[in-house]
């Protein structure tokens, strides 16, 4: 570390004391020092060019010729040959190139030195506004760990939500999710509806508990309640005293492609659990859900094009099957209805499965499924969702618009 001493009167001061000190010492003892091999004045020119630069190194230099004078005047020697003899210059000489060199390397470790200073105060500020800022963090850490553990939750539960919601289709994400809701808010009577591109209706998807309660269609009427506010405002509702007395708990929206494309609906709920940080936990899930729906989606619509008629949403026969082995293990494990439809179109006179397609997709709905088997030559629909008393009115209008439109041709 240099010494630092900031004034330069003071500087000034041991100059003067340490070059008359030593010229007394010199005078009243007669050392005759300045003939010495070891200048004590040299080093003291040293020593003030190493302490304080290059300046007080010129400074340290002027003292010492002023005592060559001084010297030689109390011996009444010749000044002329101070300057003139080499024997006498070139001591001097030496003794300037000396101070000035050795004054210059200080000045510029001290400049490295004070820049040092300089990044080393920085970084000291930086320290204790991340130190200020990291007790302020430590100190919002425990307000939220609090808030977590108040609210029953913890990181690691919310992470295996988010690793049980990862599935590789949209109908196994929905199943999870009524599962990890039901199980997280002590929900007895819980369902995923689908919305209709109208807005009027919601279609069953899945669902847990009361039948009576929870219906396979939801029509929507009044535009003040409470799938209404929900579809309108696009975030969790509850009930309130304004609703109608059967209307649900809770509703929540499932918000994928920026519209609200099926609701979360809650009837029967521990009311314990209807605090702000479980809505919150709420609304958290079903962005999830709304992302994985939406994910495995278009993962399972890359993956299913095979299985398609080209150019058609048509499923061949073995796809069709698999879907519905699928929706029979919903069925027997949530409790969801389906219908199967058979169709023979061998008697109908041929058109493209794209005209096909368009024909009788105005007669479904969007989330019903369509299969062909090329062989039988028949039409199959998988109605999630639908009894089979409403399955034989569907079957009736595709009979209808086949006796009208024509028939099918695909291949």
């Amino acid at each position: 570390m240099f010494y630092q001493q900031s004034s330069f009167i003071r500087k000034f001061i041991e100059l003067i004391l340490v070059f008359s000190v030593l010229g007394f010492l010199d005078q009243s003892l007669e050392w005759d020092m300045l003939e010495w091999t070891l200048n004590p004045v040299f080093f003291a020119v040293l020593l003030f060019s190493l302490r304080y630069g290059l300046n007080f190194a010129l400074l340290s230099f002027f003292a010492a010729l002023i005592y060559h004078v001084y010297d030689i005047y109390q011996r009444d020697g010749d000044l002329f040959l101070l300057f003139y003899d080499p024997a006498n210059y070139l001591s001097l000489l030496f003794l300037l190139l000396a101070g000035v060199i050795t004054g210059l390397y200080s000045t510029s470790f001290r400049e490295r030195y004070e820049s040092q200073q300089y990044v080393l105060k920085e970084t000291k500020d930086e320290n204790e506004e991340l130190k200020t800022s990291l007790t302020a963090l430590e100190r919002s850490q425990r307000v939220m760990q609090a808030k977590v553990l108040d609210s029953e939750y913890t990181l690691s539960r919310i992470y295996e939500v988010g690793k049980t919601l990862d599935q590789p289709s949209p109908e196994l994400v929905r199943n999870e999710a009524v599962t990890i809701i039901g199980d997280l808010f002590e929900a007895e009577d819980l369902a995923v509806y689908h919305v209709d591109s109208s807005k009027k209706s919601l279609r069953l998807r899945v669902r847990k508990g009361n039948t009576e309660r929870l219906p396979q269609t939801i029509f929507i009427d009044d535009a003040a309640s409470i799938f209404s506010r929900g579809l309108k405002n696009k975030t969790i509702c509850l009930k309130t005293v304004d609703d109608e007395a059967d209307a649900p708990v809770l509703i929540g929206p499932i918000v994928y492609n920026q519209d609200v494309r099926e609701v979360l609906v809650i009837d029967q709920l521990d009311f314990a659990k209807l605090t702000k940080y479980e809505v919150q936990i709420l609304s958290l899930v079903l962005d999830w859900m709304a992302n994985r729906i939406e994910r495995a989606g278009e993962y399972l619509r890359k993956e299913e094009e095979q299985k398609m008629y080209p150019g058609t949403s048509i499923y061949d026969k073995e796809a069709f099957d698999e879907l519905v082995q699928l929706q029979e293990k919903r069925a027997e494990k949530y409790g969801v209805p389906y219908s199967v439809v058979s169709i023979d179109v061998s008697p109908y006179r041929e058109m493209s499965a794209v005209e096909a397609e368009i024909i009788l997709r105005a007669y479904l709905r969007e989330l019903d499924i369509m299969g062909y088997d090329q062989t039988e030559q028949h039409f199959h629909f998988l109605l999630p969702g639908t009894s089979s008393e409403n399955a034989s009115i569907v079957e009736e209008r595709i009979y209808k618009a086949l006796d009208t439109k024509g028939g099918i041709h695909i291949g």
